[in-house]
């Protein structure tokens, strides 16, 4: 049966085989016996523990993996629903061009609106037009972002009573 070896057989180097007195103290300094947690229990800090590199290592690397598994929060799942059958004229990540008119609050204006998969991402004004020469107001431009506004009003709302605001028909209004 062969006998166990001991950390003294084994060495890396010709100064550790020869047990150099400057390897020996160098390599005593590197791995201290005390533990930075044992060294934090009484008192002291950071800034004058006197740790390995291994010890250092080990608590770079816990901290760096705690720091992924925290920053890696489940994302909210958005599901794409692809066409059944594809409308002929319109290519995904290809932009379409439709003109249009803006008419609203007295404000009227010849557009031409970029849509990508049938939304409408940008409206400019149409050059060849003879009302505006090409020029949008800033309610035509604005007016995209009213089709995404989740908060926006679906229904005319009156005033009641005690001062707050309720849905209305457009018969009520007028």
């Amino acid at each position: 049966m062969k006998d166990q070896t001991s950390y003294s057989d084994i060495w890396i180097g010709s100064e550790d085989l020869g047990r150099d007195e400057k390897f020996i103290d160098q390599a005593s300094r590197e791995m201290p016996d005390a533990s930075v947690a044992s060294m934090l229990a009484q008192g002291a800090s950071f800034a004058t523990a006197s740790t390995g590199r291994r010890d250092f290592l080990k608590y770079l690397g816990f901290s760096i993996s705690a720091a992924t598994i925290a920053a890696s929060c489940e994302i909210p799942l958005k599901r794409a629903i692809p066409y059944v059958t594809r409308p002929d004229d319109m290519v995904p990540g290809v932009a379409n061009f439709y003109a249009t008119s803006y008419v609203q609050g007295g404000d009227y204006c010849s557009v031409l609106v970029k849509t990508r998969e049938g939304r409408p991402i940008k409206v400019e004004g149409n050059q060849l037009s003879a009302i505006n020469g090409g020029g949008t107001s800033a309610r035509a431009q604005a007016a995209v972002l009213g089709l995404y506004d989740t908060y926006r009003l679906r229904a005319p709302q009156l005033k009641n009573a005690e001062g707050h605001f309720e849905n209305a028909t457009w018969q009520q209004i007028a």
